[in-house]
């Protein structure tokens, strides 16, 4: 491999999942999670200081867990700070980028976290990387589409939704909200009208987490057949119908969102209403809920015809639409960009 080819690489910084894409063909997903052993034993046992993702929740009855994004933001801590670093340090690693002169970045992060948290992700990526952008997950989602004139995003994710208006550039904070009506609190909805459908239901947050991603749904969007799983009920082995848990669950996360869509197009120019109104795009993880993006697109309609495009490839779109920018940004914009040589 030449030593002066540039690599570039796209990162999608999740709350829960995290995506890494690059020009060389490189695509690699993790859970944003890093785990670090509980005492010298576990270390010899491990033989690591750090796991991370899928491993990490392997072995996590050894290790002491951390989510780093798990809100939406990185924590004002030296060590919060450490393990982000950590994890952004390893997936760019992923990439291999000692065989490249020159590696360049564009980093997706949450809309709160691209802002407050802008230094703490530069300095994690410096070491790594010639030159780095941070930009949110919503513009890297609409730059992917070739969606950025006048489109309003809302990208739900595990920890948070950003609701986000794209006009032809990289947004402004006053262009976005974010709010914690996410994966997340989905998943705390499900147990609780699982709990209170059936007292005495004993289940996990990992538990409803993954029934959520198998089977989401609105109530519009029902399936045929009735979901049933498995879970103990005062410690007895149960098989019960959680169908109507999962709808309701699902829908408390759209009236969040109706208002805050509301809010940003109106306090837009009021020339554009009309063209954000029409070019809404529902990406994210949580976008998978089926029915969801039609009951938005129902609850919306006071403000007059709407259109929103629910994205097929939520998962991989963010780091995708950093990857494509880091390969289009022309050179002189990067130099105030420029990190430090590796």
């Amino acid at each position: 491999m030449a030593k002066d080819e540039t690599l570039y690489i796209g990162v999608d910084l999740g709350t829960f999942r995290s995506v890494m894409v690059s020009s060389a063909g490189h695509e690699e997903e993790l859970l944003t999670v890093i785990g670090t052993p509980k005492d010298a034993i576990a270390r010899n046992f491990l033989r690591r200081d750090v796991l991370f993702g899928e491993e990490a929740l392997k072995n996590r009855l050894a290790l002491d867990l951390y989510r780093p994004l798990q809100h939406g933001v990185i924590k004002d801590s030296q060590e919060d700070k450490k393990f982000i670093a950590h994890f952004i340090h390893h997936m760019i690693e992923l990439a291999g980028p000692e065989d490249y002169d020159n590696v360049v970045a564009v980093i997706g992060a949450p809309a709160e976290a691209s802002f407050v948290d802008k230094t703490a992700i530069f300095d994690a990526a410096a070491g790594s990387v010639n030159a780095c952008m941070i930009i949110s997950e919503p513009f890297a989602v609409a730059y992917a589409l070739d969606m950025i004139e006048h489109t309003l995003v809302i990208d739900i994710g595990a920890g948070t939704t950003d609701i986000c208006r794209v006009y032809g550039t990289i947004p402004e904070p006053e262009d976005q909200l974010h709010m914690a009506y996410a994966g997340d609190y989905i998943d705390e909805q499900l147990i609780s009208e699982i709990q209170k459908k059936y007292h005495g239901a004993q289940i996990t947050k990992d538990m409803a987490r993954r029934w959520k991603e198998k089977h989401s749904f609105t109530q519009s969007a029902m399936p045929k057949k009735p979901v049933l799983v498995d879970f103990s009920v005062e410690g007895k082995a149960m098989r019960l119908d959680i169908t109507d848990c999962i709808a309701r669950a699902c829908e408390t996360i759209i009236d969040p969102i109706v208002s805050n869509v509301k809010s940003l197009i109106s306090s837009a120019n009021p020339e554009y209403h009309n063209q954000f109104r029409q070019n809404m795009i529902l990406g994210g993880g949580g976008s998978g809920i089926r029915g969801l993006g039609a009951m938005i697109e129902g609850k919306l309609s006071d403000l007059g015809k709407v259109k929103v495009h629910t994205v097929d490839d939520p998962v991989k779109l963010g780091a995708l639409g950093g990857l494509r920018l880091s390969m289009e940004v022309p050179q002189e914009m990067w130099k105030n960009l420029t990190l430090s040589s590796r």
